[in-house]
């Protein structure tokens, strides 16, 4: 009797553990669920994806259910090398854990001997879930990104049933009441509750960023250069958000990119700022520009925190267009006309058309015609070619 309790407090545990790499329950914020995204037959979701600093390795990842390839047997996280030949597990469904990051972000991390693999949720409106390796940026520490609404809290709260085995029951999920779109860029964000924030007007189109060489509140031996929106190149930093700088112009280094630019705390509160995170993969880098709304200037000022924790790094954006719908021209709706209107439109359209005609007519009319000539040839006339005679 000993020994099925035990099992049975065994399998409990690893249930509730496998159901944690799935369900990420927030007492304010809400909750992350990945059911949806995870193939249950066995295969990865994202498979043999790599980063182009680090080609020679793959990785494969299945959320919330285990897969198998090549020798990565009931694994949640596998990497590959590009010829096939080695595999290493590097996580597992029943061993991870959930948290959040400085920017308040989701994060799921996956503990499996001495690797540990996190991989940070992204909210997103595209259609297309996305995985992102930024790789192993330190020995045996991996780090990742998922692209997704399921990602976003209370995005995906309903999943379809699943088809495994019965599972321990979770707390009442929250239902949403309301629904609303959400879209965003490196320039935009829209949320239907509350507006737009657009930061195009700031950027420059130049290829210059329109902040260059900021000073850090903070005594360093670098500047800052940043451009909202638009690529910039600066240095040895080419095709960039965030540059950072010594002051001899010796060394530069990217520190955030538009293509991978994501926001953050968009939920209208004010406590955590407002951000827009800009991710430099190839080195490991982030750029956090805080969003600060200030209607009451007609400027906009950068002040630059700097390096808050290593590879981290933090600006403030001070602006009218940091607030919601601060800068943003929204479409007007279209108008609704009565048929009186459709019928004076028909109407004039049909007195302009018989007004056409009748000048038509009389231009024909009044062309005055024109008079010939009778000419009589006999044979005595000549006939004239040019300027010479001719006589049979």
């Amino acid at each position: 009797m000993q020994i099925v309790n035990i099992l049975f407090i065994v399998g409990f545990c690893r249930v509730t553990l496998a159901d944690n790499s799935c369900i990420f329950q927030h007492s304010t914020k809400g909750v992350i669920n990945l059911k949806s995204i995870g193939l249950r037959n066995g295969q990865p979701r994202f498979r043999d994806l790599s980063t182009p600093s680090a080609p020679y390795y793959t990785y494969s990842f299945n959320p919330c259910y285990p897969f198998t390839e090549n020798g990565c047997d009931d694994a949640a996280v596998c990497q590959l090398s590009s010829d096939r030949q080695y595999s290493y597990k590097l996580g597992t469904q029943n061993i991870s854990t959930w948290s959040l990051d400085a920017n308040m972000a989701p994060v799921l991390t996956y503990t499996y001997g001495s690797k540990t693999v996190s991989i940070t949720m992204i909210c997103s409106a595209i259609d297309q879930d996305e995985f992102e390796i930024s790789g192993e940026y330190a020995v045996d520490q991996y780090s990742m990104r998922l692209r997704s609404r399921c990602a976003c809290w209370n995005g995906c709260i309903s999943p379809q049933p699943s088809t495994t085995t019965s599972r321990t029951s979770s707390p009442p999920l929250p239902k949403t009441t309301t629904a609303h779109s959400i879209y965003y860029d490196a320039c935009k964000y829209h949320d239907s509750r509350y507006g737009t924030i657009d930061l195009s007007s700031i950027g420059s189109i130049t290829g210059r960023a329109i902040f260059k060489d900021v000073k850090s509140i903070y005594t360093d031996s670098f500047v800052w250069s940043y451009n909202p929106c638009y690529n910039f190149s600066e240095h040895q930093c080419h095709h960039v958000a965030g540059c950072q700088t010594d002051k001899n112009r010796r060394i530069s280094y990217s520190i955030g990119l538009q293509d991978y630019a994501y926001w953050i705390n968009m939920d209208n509160t004010r406590n955590p700022f407002r951000s827009i995170v800009y991710p430099s993969p190839s080195n490991n880098r982030r750029l956090t520009v805080q969003l600060i709304c200030d209607q009451s200037i007609s400027f906009h000022r950068l002040q630059v925190i700097g390096e808050t924790s290593s590879h981290e790094y933090t600006m403030q954006l001070t602006s009218p267009c940091a607030c919601w719908d601060g800068c943003s021209q929204p479409t007007p709706s279209p108008s609704s006309f009565t048929w009186d209107f459709w019928m004076t439109v028909c109407a004039a359209g049909i007195v302009l058309f018989l007004l056409f005609l009748i000048m038509i007519s009389c231009l024909f009319c009044s062309k005055p015609k024109r008079t010939y000539h009778n000419m009589s040839i006999n044979e005595s006339t000549p006939i004239i070619h040019g300027s010479k005679e001719y006589r049979p």
